[in-house]
């Protein structure tokens, strides 16, 4: 065990150096291709079969001779804007820095550590068959574009097209998203709802000659805000709630004018057995008991669609959405790499993340196993002077190599 242990410190300095590279690269999403091309080298350095899909996805594969387990390592390359420049003094977002042990910069929480760690493994994986180990299936690495809008539009596009067409099927998935070391079997829905209630302009010196869609919008926004008059449903992976995160008012200020149109943007959350389906159902209901009650209130609910386009040039339409999903605390690979990662000696639980992951396209739609990992904090997302303890980094390495080689029935690098 020792031994290993030292094998893996000794990866510390290629792994700051690699993700430093991708730190560098700032990767807004849209704009992942320079953190796409650092992938691309190291898998054509090793002589990885990798290729980059339409939508810009990078994808490398070890291919296997057996049934399986074909397992997939993923995670998105794009980071949320750095926000106040301030709030980061002394350090700088996209100058990664080392410092008492931790490695400061834009996305290394969310989520590049978790990213970086899976594509190491992938790496060590690939040293072993070079050296003669064979695997029972394909191991599949893809680094995606577009996750931080909450579409999905990468995964997607590899789940729909690029895995197919590639002759790859999955049975089990890896996502890197921030875990604090924890294994995540699930998580809460997430969907943008947009609530568009329409009036009738008329000049504001005279009011009575319109309907303002401000006043029609109220009883929607107070219904909104005492969550329909219902207690929040409690599920082990959290509660339900919703929150208004936008409103629009046109004309607006510019004009005398009676606003024709408010659109009110609710963030909904939610848990099992509530669906994406259901929260627009509930707001339909209470918009049609509102046209009931008063004949000039007209209004329509619906998930906010965004229309994104890939550095590629790919363009996409898709909804702001990550349903809900749950692989389970008692599902056989779970309880497998639980209990391989405990062996290691690392503290580990099974948890439920509260945020939006692309899980909800892998395990949420197609039904594949999913499970979280990574020694990235979930506290450092998206804040100012986000950072990793390199520390956590290596043990996830190898965690995550053990775990594979366990799949495998592989020997540990050491």
């Amino acid at each position: 065990m020792i031994i290993v242990k030292e094998y893996f410190k000794s990866i510390e300095k290629p792994w700051i150096e690699f993700v430093s590279r991708n730190i560098r690269a700032q990767a807004y999403s849209g704009e992942e291709k320079a953190t796409s091309e650092v992938f691309m080298q190291a898998m054509e350095e090793l002589q990885i079969e990798h290729f980059r899909d339409k939508c810009g996805n990078v994808v490398g594969v070890i291919r296997g001779t057996g049934d399986g387990p074909n397992v997939l390592l993923t995670g998105h390359m794009d980071v949320v804007p750095e926000g106040s420049l301030e709030a980061w003094s002394p350090y700088s977002p996209f100058e990664p820095k080392v410092e008492d042990g931790k490695l400061y910069g834009r996305g290394i929480s969310d989520m590049l550590a978790g990213l970086t760690s899976e594509f190491f493994a992938f790496m060590e994986i690939k040293k072993l068959v070079d050296a003669g180990a064979k695997l029972s299936g394909n191991l599949i690495f893809a680094a995606v574009v577009y996750e931080e809008p909450a579409e999905s539009i990468g995964t997607i596009y590899l789940m729909e097209h690029t895995l197919p067409e590639h002759d790859l099927d999955v049975d089990l998935c890896y996502l890197g998203e921030p875990s604090d070391g924890n294994l995540a079997v699930g998580q809460r829905g997430k969907v943008e709802l947009v609530v568009e209630v329409y009036g009738k302009v008329a000049h504001s010196s005279a009011p009575q000659e319109g309907v303002n869609a401000v006043e029609k919008a109220l009883p929607v926004m107070e219904a909104v805000m005492n969550n329909f008059g219902k207690e929040p449903l409690v599920h082990e992976m959290g509660r339900t709630s919703m929150v208004i995160t936008d409103v629009v008012v046109t004309p607006g200020q510019k004009y005398s004018c009676v606003p024709d149109y408010c659109e009110i943007t609710i963030d909904q959350r939610y848990v099992p057995p509530m669906t994406a389906e259901d929260t627009v159902s509930q707001i339909q209901e209470f918009l049609d008991e509102q046209h009931k009650k008063d004949p000039d209130f007209k209004a329509v609910v619906h998930p906010r669609m965004n229309r994104r386009t890939c550095y590629t040039g790919y363009e996409m339409e898709a909804a702001k959405q990550h349903p809900a999903w749950e692989t389970g605390k008692d599902n056989e690979y779970v309880e497998m790499t639980y209990q391989t990662l405990v062996g290691l000696g690392q503290d580990v639980k099974k948890i439920y993340w509260q945020f939006g992951t692309d899980g909800s396209v892998i395990c949420g739609k197609y039904n594949i196993p999913t499970i979280g990992y990574s020694g990235a904090m979930m506290s450092q997302a998206h804040q100012a002077q986000e950072h990793v303890e390199i520390s956590r980094v290596l043990d996830c390495i190898e965690g995550y190599t053990a775990v594979l080689c366990k799949l495998y029935d592989l020997a540990m690098p050491e």
